[in-house]
């Protein structure tokens, strides 16, 4: 038996939730009927183990199988997979005839005529359309009885993974001579030992063995590292290669996959700090800036190489892998008003470390003022209806008067002059003097929503639609909290989905603007 056919009838036996469509029962066979059109008869999707899944939590490496009432013979493309949750009566309805439209064809991420597809990687959380043309005929000619498309999904923690990092990371130059360790990172659990260092001559010998990810600097997944038996030649290019003998834990290939990295000259890689300068809020510490507020603090630092970092103190810790340099570390929940000694540990690509000590300080309460959300590309007109929110996260009334709204790090930017109060557990938004709270081309503005007018406009000239950071000060020039840049497309928000000082990309989501209101769960 052919093993795709076998492959077809234990899915239709076993298959979790399968999309099957009801055949009429024509009683006893008559030969004087007309011979039924073939039609889809059923969607199936099984991980490359041959374990079925259900069509709303796939694997991000499906085996999907269409099953049509008979054999489908055609050269052209019939079966697509499609990004996104199409509107399922548009796509039929162009699946009845070739060819796709231009808007559904740059959608098609698979596109074959044999009814067996194997993606490539899916996103997790992440919708597609599935789609059988209307034109496939089968062997003896007869078209389809009609067009069938299907909605799919990949579960939010899907089965599977792909290499997320490696150390040294690709595009790595300058890589010592006596590398001491390879590195490699995989969001999801992994199976067997198809991992290499190539060179010129061929792989690197040394030995493959598992390592804690935190170990490296990452934080969770499935690591492994290869130590290097030898040195390295100077001078030379170098492949850390993951083959498709690695596999993840619904069957699939993991790779391949591949890093190139450059040895430079030397065996050895000193750690060295570049100068670093301190942002107005910040202050020096060593060789480091630290931004601190009554919550977390925040150290900065540049070197001239790669490093692995590793930030402990007043028992919370951070890590992190700084490919280009850059460090940023930061310790929470911290003691507002406390003073400790924080250690900054350093380990470049040769192995060499280097421990740097820091007196940190933590500023006592600050105002529990925080930037939830951020409207910097209206459907109205611009700069007018752009709008920060504010949030009073506190349980008392918060003045505004002296606080400070910036898109750059370096300046104060506008300072508020009003007298208003926000109440405790409101929202405020900080406006230009000409917004229309009434403007009817975004979403409305609840009428009890405070509007803090701020002047012509926000920050310089109004905020960008590429998007920009935003720094929210105290009337000490102490920062309360910020946004980074992120774009936004017309009509949406940057929102706020992480804890009330934060700033970084991870603390933001771009989504629906909800001026004056906390955002629906």
């Amino acid at each position: 038996m052919p093993r795709r056919l076998a492959l077809a009838l234990g899915l239709l036996a076993s298959c979790l939730d399968p999309v099957v469509i009801d055949t009429p029962d024509l009683g006893p066979e008559r030969p004087d009927l007309p011979v039924p059109l073939p039609r889809v008869v059923a969607v199936t999707a099984a991980d490359h183990d041959a374990r079925a899944w259900p069509l709303d939590a796939l694997p991000r490496q499906p085996i999907l199988e269409v099953h049509t009432s008979a054999s489908v013979d055609a050269d052209e493309p019939w079966v697509f997979l499609f990004e996104g949750e199409l509107d399922l009566e548009t796509i039929l309805d162009d699946l009845r005839r070739a060819p796709l439209l231009v808007r559904h064809r740059e959608r098609a991420l698979v596109e074959t005529s044999d009814p067996t597809l194997t993606p490539p990687r899916l996103i997790p959380g992440q919708d597609y359309t599935l789609g059988v043309a209307g034109w496939a005929r089968d062997r003896e000619g007869r078209p389809l009885e009609g067009p069938f498309a299907v909605h799919l999904r990949v579960a939010s923690v899907a089965a599977g993974a792909s290499v997320t990092h490696s150390w040294p990371a690709d595009g790595t130059a300058g890589v010592p001579t006596d590398l001491p360790l390879v590195a490699i990172r995989f969001d999801d659990l992994v199976q067997g030992d198809d991992i290499a260092l190539v060179g010129a001559d061929g792989p690197v010998r040394g030995q493959l063995q598992p390592i804690a990810c935190e170990e490296v600097g990452w934080a969770g997944g499935d690591c492994r590292a290869f130590l290097p038996g030898g040195e390295l030649r100077p001078g030379a290019t170098y492949r850390i290669e993951v083959g498709e003998a690695l596999v993840d834990r619904s069957g699939a290939p993991v790779g391949p996959w591949r890093a190139i990295v450059h040895t430079g000259d030397e065996p050895h890689q000193p750690i060295a700090f570049l100068e670093t300068t301190c942002q107005l809020d910040e202050v020096a510490v060593g060789p480091a800036c630290v931004l601190a507020d009554d919550r977390s603090a925040t150290v900065r630092a540049h070197l001239a190489h790669p490093v692995r970092a590793f930030l402990s103190g007043a028992s919370v810790r951070d890590r992190d892998v700084a490919n280009r340099g850059e460090v940023r570390l930061r310790l929470e929940p911290l003691v507002a008003g406390s003073r400790f000694d924080a250690e900054l540990l350093l380990i470049g690509l040769g192995g060499a470390s280097h421990v740097e000590r820091l007196r940190l300080e933590v500023p006592d309460a600050l105002l529990p003022v925080t930037i939830a959300e951020v409207r910097a590309n209206p459907l109205g007109a611009e700069p007018r209806q752009e709008y920060v929110e504010v949030l009073n996260f506190g349980p008392a009334p918060v003045p505004v008067s002296g606080l400070a709204l910036a898109d750059r790090p370096d300046r104060i930017g506008d300072v508020i002059e009003t007298a208003q109060t926000i109440p405790p557990g409101a929202r405020a938004l900080l406006v230009a003097d000409a917004f229309d709270p009434t403007d009817d081309a975004d979403v409305p503005v609840p009428p009890g929503v405070p509007l803090i007018r701020v002047g012509t406009s926000l920050a310089s000239a109004g905020l960008s639609n590429a998007g920009e950071a935003i720094y929210l000060r105290d009337a000490d020039g102490r920062r309360l909290s910020s946004a980074p840049a992120m774009e936004t497309d017309g009509g949406e928000c940057l929102v706020r989905v992480a804890t009330v000082r934060r700033g970084d990309l991870d603390a933001f989501e771009v989504g629906p603007c909800t001026p004056g209101t906390a955002p629906a769960p």
